[in-house]
């Protein structure tokens, strides 16, 4: 994992997260080592120790995919709806 943000696969979704820390550590299976990251989820500011394997790296050409379609989702126009008041 060369990337300093991922995507995490956490509560069943995937979350933005900043990388904290990495850690290998030799599973029972002699041939494979487990790596896990510690992640900041960052819209929650939450701490968490994710498996590389539950990770995507988070490139530049991912980020600007998401804040187009973010855009073009932002600039439809919705009417606002009439307040209502509660008896």
């Amino acid at each position: 994992m060369d990337g300093k943000y991922v995507l995490c696969n956490w509560k069943d979704q995937l979350w933005p997260a900043k990388v904290l820390d990495r850690s290998e550590s030799p599973s029972e299976s002699k041939r494979k080592n487990t790596s896990s990251l510690e992640v900041e989820i960052l819209s929650l500011d939450e701490k968490i120790t994710v498996e590389s394997t539950d990770t995507k790296v988070l490139s530049k050409s991912a980020v600007e995919a998401i804040m187009s379609s973010l855009a073009v989702q932002s600039e439809v126009i919705i009417a606002p709806r009439e307040e209502t008041a509660y008896e």
